[in-house]
C-alpha cells in the first residue's frame, strides 16, 4: 500500500502545494505559446516538464508504501548457556532455530537474514556482538542457581561509617547469605527458594584496604573490597541524672577507642559533676561535642535541645517506660516516635545475651532503622535515635566484647557527623569501564585530580561550588591511589556480573543507534505467528538520480533542433 506524508498543520506545506499545482499549469501555458516549436518537440518538452513536476511531487510528500511478512526470529547463545535451557526459550519464544557464540566465531552464522536477534546469556565477547550490528536486538540473561546476579557498595567510607552492599542473587534452596570479615560474620540474612534482593550492612571498623567475603550457604562466591579513611576522634557528652553501669560501660568502652568523653551529673538543682576522658590537660572542660547520650528524663535539658538545635546527633538509652517516655521526647524536641508493645514479656531477646523491652518502634518517612537492633534515628534539624536494648553491658561481663562493639558500632554509625573532604565511589568498579568519583564539601577547589600516575579533570558542580565529579577510564586492576591519600580497587573484567553489565550497555547502545532502511513493527499475524509490517521509503541517492536525469533531459533536449 503506497502512502504519502502531507502535514496539513504547517502553513509552508499549503504554500508548496499551491506552487506544485500552479507549476503544470504554467509551463503548459508557456509551451503552447512558444510558436518556434513544431508539435511534436511541444508533446516531448510536456513530457519531460511533467515528469519533472512529478519527482518534485513524489519528493516533496515522500512516497512510501508497507509490506507485511512473517517475521524471521533466532536465539543466539552463549557457551555457558545450558542446551535444555535454550530448548526451553524457543518453545516458550516459538522461535525455530538458534546459533551459539561458536557459530559467530566461525562465520556460520549471517545476521543479515533475521529481523530480530535474542541474546541469551552474558559471555560473549564485544566483537563477537558487534556480528549482530543489523537486526533488532534483545538480550536475556542466563544465571545459573546460586550465582549472584546484581551487586554494589561503597567503594570509599569513613572509618564507623555503614558499609551497605546490597544486590540480588537466584537461590536454589532456603539458605544463609552472610558477609566476613577475618572469620568473623559482620552481617547476615536467610534467602528463600528464587530470586532474592538483599542488603547487608555493617560499620567499617577496619582503616585503609578492606577485603570482606560474600558467602553463600558456606561457599565464597564474591570478594568486596573498599577503602577506609581515617577519622578524627569523635566527643561523646554523657548528659545523666544518675549514673548506671550500662552508660560507664559505654563510656569507658568509647575512650578506650581514643574518642573524647565527658560524663556530665546532675547532683543538685544547678549542681553539676562532670568526670572526663582522653581529654587533653589545660583544655576548656567546656565540651563541643559531636554526639550526645542521655536519657529520656532529659530531653527538655537546654543543652540537649540546644544540641539538636545546632545539628548535632543525640541518642536516647535507659528507656523503662517507652509509650510515655517517647512522648516527653516528642514534645520537648518535635520529633514524632511512636511505640507499640509487642509482647507481655518484661524484656525480649534480640540477640545472644542482649535484651531489649516489649516494644517496637514505628517508621515514618524520616526514620532510619538499625538493623537487627530495636534502635532507630530519626532526621530533623540534628539527629535523634532511639534505643529500646535493655542492658548491653552483660555482653561485656560475660567476655563476648565482639558482639559489644559490633552492637555499638552498628548503632552508633547512624549517628555520625558529617566530615569535610568526601569521597564518594559506587564499586565495584572495572577496567576497561568509565567510572565516577564524587567529591563533596572539600575546601580547596582543584583543577586536576590525581589517580595513580595519571591527572584527571575535575567537573565541577554548577549548584554547588564545594561539589565535584571526576569521569575517569580505569585501564589497570588492582589498587589504585587517588590524589595519594584515598584508594579504589578496580576488578578485572571476568566475572559473570561485568559481563552482563557490559552485554546490557551493549544492547542499550544498539537500540539507541540502530539505523534501519525501514521503521519495522511487529504484530501478530493471521495464523497466530509473528508478522512484521515494513515500512520502506526511496533512498536520498535514487531522488537525486531522477532530479540529475530530468534535468539533463531538458537541458539537452533543446540542442536537438
Amino acid at each position: 500500500m503506497i502512502t504519502l506524508d502531507f502535514n496539513g498543520s504547517e502553513p509552508v506545506n499549503w504554500l508548496i502545494a499551491a506552487i506544485l499545482v500552479a507549476m503544470p499549469i504554467v509551463q503548459f501555458w508557456l509551451i503552447s505559446r512558444n510558436t518556434t516549436l513544431t508539435v511534436g518537440r511541444k508533446r516531448l518538452r510536456l513530457l519531460l516538464n511533467g515528469l519533472l513536476w512529478l519527482v518534485l511531487v513524489g519528493y516533496v510528500l515522500q512516497i512510501h508504501w508497507k509490506t507485511t511478512s512473517v517475521a524471521t526470529h533466532v536465539l543466539v547463545a552463549a557457551d555457558d548457556v545450558p542446551a535444555s535451557y535454550v530448548r526451553q526459550l524457543k518453545d516458550s519464544l516459538g522461535v525455530s532455530r538458534s546459533f551459539t557464540v561458536a557459530d559467530l566465531k566461525e562465520s556460520r552464522f549471517d545476521a543479515g537474514k533475521f529481523d530480530s536477534v535474542t541474546v541469551v546469556g552474558q559471555a560473549i565477547e564485544p566483537p563477537v556482538l558487534s556480528q549482530l550490528a543489523g537486526p533488532v536486538l534483545q538480550w536475556i540473561p542466563y544465571y545459573a542457581p546460586d550465582q549472584m546476579q546484581t551487586i554494589g557498595w561503597k567503594g570509599v567510607v569513613w572509618k564507623g561509617e555503614l558499609q551497605k552492599v546490597v544486590g540480588g542473587i537466584q537461590s536454589s534452596r532456603k539458605q544463609i547469605l552472610k558477609i566476613n570479615y577475618a572469620g568473623q560474620t559482620l552481617d547476615s540474612l536467610e534467602l528463600h527458594e528464587g530470586f532474592n534482593a538483599f542488603a547487608l550492612q555493617f560499620p567499617a571498623f577496619s582503616q585503609g584496604r578492606t577485603a570482606t567475603e560474600l558467602v553463600l550457604g558456606g561457599k565464597t562466591i564474591d570478594t568486596v573490597r573498599f577503602f577506609t579513611r581515617a577519622t578524627r576522634p569523635l566527643s561523646y557528652q554523657f548528659v545523666l541524672d544518675n549514673p548506671d553501669f550500662e552508660s560507664k560501660t559505654l563510656a569507658d568502652w568509647l575512650g578506650q577507642k581514643g574518642n573524647s568523653v565527658q560524663l556530665t551529673t546532675t547532683v543538685s538543682k544547678d549542681v553539676s559533676n562532670s568526670l572526663a576522658i582522653n581529654q587533653a590537660r589545660g583544655t576548656s572542660k567546656k565540651l563541643n561535642p559531636d554526639i550526645l547520650i542521655t536519657d529520656p528524663a532529659n530531653a527538655a535539658n537546654p543543652l540537649i535541645k540546644k544540641a539538636v538545635a545546632d545539628g548535632k546527633s543525640v541518642l536516647f538509652i535507659n528507656f523503662t517506660n517507652p509509650e510515655t517516655e517517647t512522648r516527653v521526647i516528642n514534645q520537648a524536641l518535635s520529633s514524632n516516635w511512636k511505640v507499640r508493645k509487642v509482647s507481655n514479656e518484661t524484656s525480649i531477646a534480640v540477640g545472644k545475651d542482649l535484651n531489649a523491652l516489649p516494644y517496637r518502634l514505628a517508621n515514618p518517612v524520616n526514620q532510619i532503622a538499625v538493623a537487627h537492633y530495636p534502635v532507630a534515628v530519626q532526621k530533623n534539624v540534628g539527629k535523634i535515635g532511639v534505643s529500646l536494648l535493655s542492658e548491653t553491658y552483660p555482653l561485656k561481663l560475660s567476655g563476648d566484647s565482639v558482639a559489644y562493639e559490633r552492637s555499638w558500632n552498628t548503632i552508633l554509625a547512624q549517628l555520625q557527623p558529617s566530615f569535610k573532604n568526601n569521597i564518594q565511589v559506587e564499586a565495584p568498579l572495572v577496567k576497561g569501564e568509565r567510572g565516577v568519583i564524587r567529591f563533596n564539601a572539600f575546601s580547596a577547589k582543584p583543577a586536576r585530580v590525581r589517580i595513580g600516575r595519571d591527572f584527571a579533570e575535575v567537573t565541577h558542580s554548577p549548584i554547588n561550588d564545594l561539589s565535584a565529579d571526576v569521569p575517569y577510564l580505569f585501564s589497570q586492576t588492582g589498587w589504585q591511589s587517588v590524589q595519594d591519600s584515598v584508594e579504589v580497587y578496580v576488578s578485572e573484567p571476568g566475572s559473570t556480573l561485568i559481563k552482563s553489565r557490559l552485554v546490557s550497555q551493549y544492547i542499550q547502545a544498539h537500540s539507541k543507534y540502530q539505523t534501519l532502511a525501514g521503521a519495522v513493527r511487529q504484530q501478530a499475524g493471521p495464523d497466530g505467528r509473528t508478522a512484521r509490517t515494513l515500512e520502506s521509503r526511496l533512498p536520498d541517492w535514487v531522488w537525486l538520480l531522477a532530479f540529475l536525469l530530468c534535468f539533463t533531459a531538458l537541458w539537452v533536449e533543446p540542442k536537438f533542433v
